[in-house]
């Protein structure tokens, strides 16, 4: 029997998942995505981007945006509530960039159209990680390094999958739906720091929709778009180096979300940051900051690449600041929403401190569990006295898959994350979220 092609191994995958034996392990940890995402979409719905994309859009009925509370088309929801949920840059992490942020907003946006069950909606989340697990597999460079974002590029595939199940549409208008989809991919890492970031997370998700909207209607694509010799896969490699031809490996045994899993963030900055967050807060515990001579973070050259400000203008900016993010971890033994306010980035005792941080990048050996990252960070400290803190190699930062948050502290996440964007009757909706697997229908999370 001849090999199916990726975009037809994707097809098949995505078109055979109604009948998927998904494992309650599968399940349980795409209910804490949609946890986890929610609640940040409820954190970030306030924020100047979201509002000015809120502004543009008119009403609909197919699905509720909690930007605003306001109902829209699904594809519409979709993008208000990517760009929500991104804007904080507090979503979750897996497979070379932020899956959650793409593949919840078009699912839960499509699932209200259709009024999926509970079920089926989290087993479609289940398909897309997986296809995006499939994708970044295949890149053996960092795609930080290069021009691409890869939440916007990878994540409108695995969207676009993740929708085609839940519609039930067959493997033929499935792999259209992913030619489209590739022809929409886009985004660019020159845009972090920006309004555009979280832009293209939405655009993403959107555009998945879009993509399922159009081969449902007849439109076609090419057979090969994601592996060919001029499709995707080829397009955005950073150094040309991606495997195209290999067979796809979906679900057998085991099943990539509950093997890999998803590390949720504790901090609402880039995830780059987080070891050397951790590491910061715990060594300057009781130390007074004007005690410091110098703190040296070593990491690896796509984390280096991807904190680009030393000296950050605004919020925006200091979420890609590890000289702004060591600075809050010295000052406030914190870095949180407070420490995110443009007045705190711009503050005198902290902007002092951004040059005392000196980045020293690590290479050699990447961390075979957080692809683009050094396989250890380290922070050391030197004290004006002539003493030093080091922290010693630090491999996987607070609420990563391998030192996962509790469930209770995920639902404090929530509840903090919906005070933060003034959001009502949190409880009532993370309650509705804990159970989503029993929800007969998915519009009952909007009522």
């Amino acid at each position: 029997m001849e090999r199916k092609g990726l975009s037809e191994a994707i097809a098949a995958f995505a078109a055979g998942a109604a009948n998927l034996a998904v494992p309650a392990e599968a399940i349980a940890a795409a209910r804490r995505a949609f946890v986890d995402t929610v609640g940040v979409i409820l954190a970030g719905r306030n924020e100047p981007a979201v509002a000015i994309v809120q502004a543009l859009l008119l009403p609909g009925d197919q699905a509720l945006a909690w930007p605003g509370n306001r109902r829209l088309a699904a594809k519409d929801a979709a993008l208000l509530n990517g760009v929500a949920g991104h804007v904080l840059d507090y979503d979750d992490v897996a497979q070379a960039g932020h899956p959650s942020v793409v593949l919840v907003p078009a699912i839960l946006a499509e699932a209200q159209r259709l009024d999926a069950s509970g079920m089926e909606t989290l087993r479609a989340y289940a398909v897309g990680y997986e296809v995006w697990a499939e994708l970044a597999r295949r890149e053996p460079d960092a795609y930080h390094l290069g021009s691409w974002h890869p939440t916007a590029v990878l994540g409108i595939v695995a969207a676009t999958a993740a929708v085609a199940a839940l519609n039930r549409l067959d493997a033929a208008a499935t792999r259209n739906a992913l030619a489209i989809a590739a022809s929409m991919a886009s985004g660019v890492i020159a845009n972090f720091g920006t309004h555009m970031k979280p832009l293209q997370a939405g655009r993403a998700a959107a555009n998945a929709i879009e993509a399922v909207m159009l081969a449902r209607a007849g439109v076609t694509g090419a057979a090969d778009a994601l592996e060919g010799r001029h499709g995707l896969l080829r397009g955005i490699s950073p150094q040309g180096r991606v495997d195209t031809a290999g067979p796809a490996a979906f679900p057998g045994d085991e099943w990539r979300l509950v093997g890999q899993g998803l590390s949720v963030k504790r901090y609402p900055v880039c995830y780059a940051s987080h070891r050397a967050i951790d590491a910061v807060i715990e060594l300057a515990a009781g130390l007074d900051p004007t005690a410091v001579r110098s703190v040296t973070v070593s990491l690896g050259p796509a984390p280096a690449e991807t904190l680009r400000y030393a000296d950050p203008a605004d919020g925006l900016e200091a979420r890609f600041s590890l000289h702004h993010n060591v600075a809050a971890a010295l000052v406030d033994g914190a870095v949180g929403f407070t420490q995110l306010q443009d007045a705190f980035v711009r503050r005198p005792d902290v902007a002092r401190l951004y040059g005392l941080t000196t980045i020293e990048v690590v290479t050699g050996e990447d961390c075979p569990d957080q692809p683009g990252m050094a396989k250890f960070d380290r922070v050391v400290i030197a004290l004006h006295d002539g003493s030093a803190r080091d922290s010693g190699p630090i491999r996987h930062p607070r609420g990563h898959a391998a030192s996962p948050m509790s469930d209770a502290e995920l639902g404090a996440k929530f509840l903090d994350c919906a005070a933060h964007g003034e959001a009502t009757d949190a409880e009532a909706l993370l309650a509705r979220l804990q159970d989503l697997d029993r929800a007969a229908g998915v519009r009952e999370l909007a009522a």
